[in-house]
């Protein structure tokens, strides 16, 4: 499951921020290098929105996917991070 990679600690301060929303522990616990990737891309909204689309849709086929904790933390997190605000602004700025 999870790599040798820890969660960065910009990473785990960033969640902890999150408004009205849960810290995505499963994510953190079982697959830190998405949760870093996550937090790396926050600015870049276009590459954000790819990498969560190549996360959440198997378009390669025959993938076994998420465990279901996982997956509703980081549908949560797409969501939050690239909703229809309607002011088009992430919430962390």
């Amino acid at each position: 499951m999870a790599d040798d990679v820890e969660l960065s600690p910009e990473a785990d301060d960033f969640f902890r921020t999150l408004p009205g929303n849960e810290y995505p522990q499963a994510l953190v616990d079982q697959y830190p290098r998405i949760a870093n990737t996550v937090v790396e891309l926050r600015f870049d909204r276009a590459k954000l929105d790819k990498y969560f689309q190549s996360l959440l849709n198997d378009s390669r086929g025959g993938r076994q996917g998420f465990p279901f904790s996982v997956l509703k933390d980081l549908q949560n997190l797409h969501d939050l991070m690239l909703g229809n605000d309607p002011s088009g602004s992430p919430f962390w700025v």
